[in-house]
């Protein structure tokens, strides 16, 4: 049998194969020594033309991620919509490519498109990317040609043309082994996210100053390498730069970033209010509040990884009291307080809940329905937000959904008791959740939540009374509440039907403002509410401040129960 110069005959079939192939082509038999075993663990890496996830670009926070598969299955339907090349077959364990790298194992293989471990001479591994088509690979070629390295950007070993066999030429890519795409290591944390987002801008900053853009930066495109550096990879996009996708990048950076945050199931990461604002601006729909540049976004970036290196951290200060008033016989109100402080390593932060409730219902169903209300909160928030928080793996925690569910839990207890007595109970209620310096009150009823800052107060919740009505028509205004005479008469309370609608509002607090929760016992009375900000800001205390306001409630003629917390936030 005739042999082709540079190839050497199967001792056991006869095919030819090319010279430094350890196994035949054909047959699959030893033709010189068997290779060393291949390391473990087999990467997961995507190929460089890995299918898109699709994103929401107006609305990135409700955006649903196709998940990546990196199996044969997905693989071969992306595969079916390419014109496969005739010729296209898999190299077999010990086939030699550019002389240099001996294939010792096949990762995925497809009509157009292979992957595989290989190893140099020297013994050192890497992946290897195979297609049929010429263009396959051009963005790398780009790279590689131009030399654009950076430690952030996915290391180009050689890019090459060759035609391997007698087949139809090949492309190659090689590149670092191993690399795990992040859409495998499951959720970032927030601190991953940020940190790793800062390192992946600092590559683009880089690509674009060498006049490229990425073109196509999806979460796949993010992988860990062996060294457990993060990199950007997926580079087949790769174009020449041009304004619009120097921010296209950052744009699809940061919805990246966003939805590898974003736990399985859920719409939305966890995130503090820092981060927030940094995506809030980086998915602005004003073009123009957007990030242009991606060393604006990793210098955002690495200025909230500091904060979370380095956190100030919130330390709450919390004074309280109730007194029956002036005309009432019975204290129908009822106030809960509980605040759990913890100092780690990151830093000391505090959480809490805080409840006011004003009962309603005459004949002993007041206070019933207010005790019921702070020992319903209770139970949910504390199965639902204190214990999930000291779990080994706390996840992430929705609290406005939390504060809510635990109102409406309330809610179905009294209206279960109040069937069952045949009374009308019922009860306001005014709660917050309480997470470092962000509040999210939760309010039924016309007890209310303030904001007092140094410079201003600000009431934060909306009451559900018929005055209130009247000044969102404008047939009043806000200071003719205090003194209508319809104003105790309420539209929503805690009890009176089967299911209930609970506001939430979100609030972030900063060190040396108050949250005050009061009934409407304190502020029918005291008003307008100026006059809660000065007793507030000029007591030497805060316990002193409630004895001041509970006074001046009385003093204005205390026609009602009167209740309140004040919390102040500071830093630790």
């Amino acid at each position: 049998m005739s042999q082709q110069p540079g190839y050497a005959n199967c001792l056991h079939c006869g095919t030819s194969n090319r010279i430094g192939a350890r196994f035949c082509v054909k047959c699959g038999q030893l033709i010189q020594t068997t290779p060393p075993a291949a390391p473990e663990p087999i990467p997961q890496a995507a190929p460089p033309d890995a299918p898109e996830a699709k994103t929401n670009r107006l609305n990135p926070a409700s955006a649903k991620t196709e998940k990546i598969v990196h199996d044969k299955t997905a693989f071969a339907e992306r595969a079916t919509r390419k014109l496969a090349s005739p010729g296209f077959s898999v190299l077999p364990k010990g086939a030699l490519v550019n002389d240099q790298y001996e294939v010792r194992q096949s990762f995925f293989t497809q009509p157009t498109i292979n992957s595989y471990l290989v190893s140099d001479r020297q013994t050192q591994f890497f992946v290897m990317f195979e297609a049929a088509q010429a263009n396959q690979f051009a963005g790398e070629q780009t790279i590689f040609d131009r030399q654009i390295k950076h430690p952030t950007l996915a290391t180009l070993v050689n890019v090459f043309n060759e035609t391997p066999y007698g087949d139809a030429p090949r492309v190659y890519v090689v590149t670092e082994y191993p690399m795990s795409p992040a859409t495998n290591l499951g959720t970032l944390t927030e601190f991953d996210t940020l940190s790793w987002g800062a390192q992946l801008a600092g590559a683009l900053e880089h690509l674009h100053a060498q006049g490229f853009a990425h073109g196509n930066i999806q979460p796949a495109s993010i992988v860990k390498t062996g060294d457990k550096q993060v990199k950007l990879w997926n580079l087949n996009s790769v174009k020449p730069l041009t304004p619009e996708l120097r921010a296209a990048d950052v744009y699809q950076l940061a919805v990246a970033l966003y939805q590898l945050a974003t736990p399985q199931g859920q719409q939305m990461p966890a995130l503090s209010p820092t981060a927030v604002q940094i995506f809030q601006r980086a998915f602005a729909q004003d073009l123009r509040q957007r990030f242009t540049d991606a060393r604006a976004f990793a210098a955002m970036l690495e200025s909230a990884v500091n904060a979370l290196r380095h956190p100030e951290g919130i330390k709450l200060t919390v004074a309280s009291a109730t007194d029956v008033g002036k005309k009432r016989e019975l204290n129908e109100d009822a106030f809960l307080t509980i605040d759990v402080a913890q100092a780690v390593q990151q830093g000391s932060q505090q959480i809490g809940l805080f409840v006011v409730a004003d009962g309603m219902g005459g004949a002993a169903a007041g206070e019933v329905a207010s005790k019921m209300v702070t020992e319903a909160v209770a139970r949910e928030t504390l199965a639902k937000f204190f214990a999930p928080r000291f779990t080994a793996q706390p996840g992430a925690l929705d609290y406005g959904a939390i504060i809510k569910s635990a109102a409406e839990t309330a809610n179905r207890e009294i209206n279960q008791a109040r069937t069952t007595a045949r009374t009308d109970m019922g009860s306001t209620l005014v709660g917050a959740l309480v997470v470092g310096n962000q509040a999210f009150v939760a309010n039924v009823g016309d007890s209310r939540a303030y904001l007092i800052a140094p410079d201003r107060i600000e009431k934060i919740t909306r009451d559900h009374s018929l005055v209130q009505t009247f000044v969102d028509s404008e047939q009043i205004g806000e200071d003719d509440v205090y003194t209508h005479p319809q104003r105790n008469f309420i539209l929503r309370n805690v009890g009176d039907k089967p299911t209930i609608n609970v506001d939430v509002y979100p609030k972030t607090f900063e060190p040396g403002q108050y949250l005050l929760l009061c009934s409407d016992g304190l502020w029918e009375m005291v008003y307008p509410k100026a006059r809660l900000y000065e007793i507030i800001t000029r007591a030497p205390t805060m316990q002193d401040a409630c004895t001041q306001l509970i006074q001046a409630a009385n003093d204005h003629g205390g026609d009602d129960n009167i209740t309140l917390i004040l919390i102040r936030f500071d830093k630790a």
